[in-house]
């Protein structure tokens, strides 16, 4: 069986950028299971990493609970008035 390389490049340096963290989280009916967050890393402290999702929603991950984290790239954004 082949198992995925996870890497963690997300330090309490990384604070104010966007990342990607992969985690645990529990599912009812399949156990724990990976799951993605994406979006600013707001805080880092007490063990916790707080992440602000592009729809304003704060989220905790216990730094322990972490596969996999990255910087990404900032989000483009959308020019209204441009018409292509």
């Amino acid at each position: 069986m082949v198992r995925p390389r996870y890497r963690q490049q997300v330090t309490p340096d990384d604070v104010g950028s966007r990342v990607s963290v992969r985690r645990w989280v529990e599912d009812a009916d399949r156990g724990p299971v990976p799951s993605d967050v994406v979006g600013r890393l707001v805080a880092w402290d007490g063990g916790t990493l707080r992440i602000r999702r592009r729809d304003d929603t704060l989220v905790e991950v216990a730094a322990n609970e972490v596969l996999a984290s990255r910087v990404i790239p900032e989000h483009p954004r959308l020019d209204p008035e441009r018409d292509d």
